[in-house]
């Protein structure tokens, strides 16, 4: 059985205000659905839209492979949505629904129950006809001469984008309602061309899907759209991608570089100027450069060169896509050394059975947490387990080295890496590697999770560790966790003064301190919480009355623990005259007259 990740390991794929959106909506019950197959995970998250957005995690080696969602967030790491449905899994995993994956349901089927089943389907499902042909048409068949036909994708995106507005109620007008995971997928049909370097299949179906996109979008969504035109620049690289692998002939070339500065022209001028930009430029700069025909051949090794303008790096990726689907892995190498895509350079080393030359190289050159990682979790799935740890751990010294020189400087992808390399020692039994792990991670998020994963590996070494990590704590000038990790350690008066006038603190963190520190710090807690509700009660919130009320209830304890309780009737009955006539609130403080 599969096992749910932990908070931490959650944490580590998101930023901190996108995980805390997730945590938000699992704790309001917005994830449902949970469906199990094989090694894919399902869920439906209700979010801005009317309907939920589809959450998909795909499952390997137990760890997340993959996490999609049908919103259109796209600014690093996984959305909210995602967020959320792990969360959900991991607080209960009984809750998830197993079911048998459908390649097993339909095994049993012969051709022709198959076949009536898809039928059947049509019946509820138009557009199920408009998948059916496009899968047919871009079919990669080995050894394919032919020419694929690409009007039924450019029909399906058509009838995507041409549907992306649709009336829902008459007082709403129209609003957005196109299925962008779709478009993406009809862009994706081009990549098994790609990587067969198959280039002019490939630019047949991306060259209809783009006049398409360019002509549809304007037509249908420009004005509003916040999603599609992210995936002009996903085409613009694939694009350049299959021009780069294609034989053109000069009229061909010439005739494609008329069309896609047409369609750069009408996205400039909605002021998208990067969209086909990197196709522009491959058009342009080919391969026949000297200076580039000495970085493939080994006899320079700096690119672009002092001699050459300054290339795009989005275009230096192509060209190492292009490389490695056409075997020039050599030139593959020259290519990535020379501009400095150490990362791309290492993993290829693995991919040819180099690994010792690879680990030299990373080791040698790797100068980010992120390169580190990336390469080690090539490593790990290569099944060169020590290498993978060695790897990460020397990235991690090094993340840790420039944290100490710049305190203040985010920590970026350093403390993904910490978390990756504590897990994947844990779960090959390396207790020190974690146990070292660990403390990194904490040392650069300080948040309450990592804090508790330095406790779960750090056997009896645990109080001098405590100490030590309390006293990083004390001093870091932020700590998003500091409050919470002092309360649950029960240091109430260093919790009360970390917490000072609650500001940086939670709601609910501030509540649960309230009540450990009622006793000792009456004063504190009655001034905090009667402070809180004022600004709620005085602005008129009536939604959050019941928070107010909560607050008040903190301070009633708080002047009862104190012995002071004439003073608290005199101070409800004050609030009851001043809000007398919000009849929302009214009943809320009536209620705390007699006390909590």
């Amino acid at each position: 059985m599969v096992r749910p990740p932990d908070e931490a390991a959650i944490r580590g794929l998101a930023s901190r205000e996108v995980f805390e959106r997730g945590r938000e909506y699992w704790h309001h019950g917005a994830v449902s659905a949970l469906v199990r197959r094989g090694d894919e995970l399902t869920a439906e998250v209700e979010g801005s839209e009317s309907v939920p957005y589809r959450v998909t995690i795909r499952l390997h080696d137990g760890g997340i492979a993959k996490a999609s969602c049908t919103c259109p967030y796209d600014w690093g790491g996984c959305c909210k949505h995602i967020v959320a449905t792990l969360l959900a899994w991991a607080d209960d995993p009984d809750a998830v629904m197993e079911r048998p994956p459908l390649r097993e349901l339909l095994m049993g089927l012969d051709r022709d129950r198959l076949i009536d089943l898809f039928v059947k389907r049509l019946d509820h499902d138009p557009d199920l006809a408009g998948w059916v042909e496009v899968e047919l048409a871009v079919l990669p068949v080995a050894g394919r001469r032919t020419l694929v036909d690409p009007g039924p994708v450019a029909a399906r995106a058509h009838a995507v984008l041409e549907g992306h507005f649709r009336q829902r109620r008459y007082w709403d007008d129209y609003r957005p309602f196109g299925d962008a995971a779709e478009l993406r997928t009809l862009v994706g049909k081009a990549v098994p061309f790609l990587e067969a370097g198959d280039g002019r299949n490939a630019l047949r179906i991306l060259e209809a899907l783009s006049d398409t996109f360019v002509e549809d979008w304007l037509a249908y969504a420009s004005d509003s759209d916040e999603d599609v035109y992210l995936l002009f620049t996903d085409l613009g690289r694939m694009i350049a991608e299959a021009v780069l692998m294609s034989d053109l002939t000069p009229e061909e070339q010439e005739s494609l570089a008329m069309t896609v500065a047409d369609w750069q022209d009408q996205l400039a001028d909605l002021g998208l100027d990067e969209g086909f930009s990197v196709t522009i430029s491959a058009l342009e700069a080919g391969w026949d450069g000297l200076a580039l025909q000495a970085v493939l051949t080994g006899e320079a090794e700096a690119w672009p060169s002092e001699t050459e303008a300054e290339e795009d790096l989005d275009l230096t990726t192509v060209r190492l896509r292009v490389l490695d689907a056409s075997g020039r892995w050599e030139a593959y190498l020259n290519l990535a050394r020379a501009a400095r895509a150490r990362t791309s350079a290492a993993t290829m080393l693995v991919r040819l059975g180099r690994i010792p030359e690879a680990v030299a190289y990373a080791q040698g050159s790797f100068a980010a947490p992120h390169e580190a990682l990336d390469f080690a979790r090539v490593l790990r799935e290569a099944g060169q387990h020590e290498e993978a740890l060695a790897i990460a751990a020397d990235g991690l010294r090094l993340a840790l080295a420039e944290a100490g020189d710049c305190p203040w400087q985010p920590r970026g992808s350093a403390p993904p890496l910490a978390h990756w390399l504590r897990d994947y020692a844990g779960s090959l039994g390396r207790r020190d590697v974690a146990f070292t792990a660990a403390r990194a991670a904490f040392e650069l998020t300080l948040s309450l999770p990592d804090f508790r994963a330095v406790e779960s590996w750090s056997g009896g070494r645990w109080k001098k560790t405590r100490k030590e990590l309390l006293a990083s704590l004390a001093t870091a000038p932020y700590a998003p966790d500091r409050v919470e990790i002092l309360l649950e350690e029960g240091l109430i008066e260093d919790a009360v003064r970390a917490a000072g006038d609650g500001a940086d603190t939670s709601d609910p963190v501030l509540m649960r301190l309230m009540a450990a520190a009622r006793t000792h710090h009456p004063d504190w807690v009655i001034r905090l919480a009667t402070r809180n509700a004022g600004r709620i009660m005085e602005a008129g919130a009536a939604d959050a009355y019941d928070l107010a009320a909560e607050w008040l209830k903190q301070a009633a304890l708080a002047y009862d623990a104190a012995g002071r309780f004439e003073e608290w009737t005199a101070a409800i009955a004050g609030l009851i005259e001043r809000h007398r006539r919000k009849y929302k609130l009214r009943p809320l403080l009536e209620a705390l007259r007699g006390g909590p």
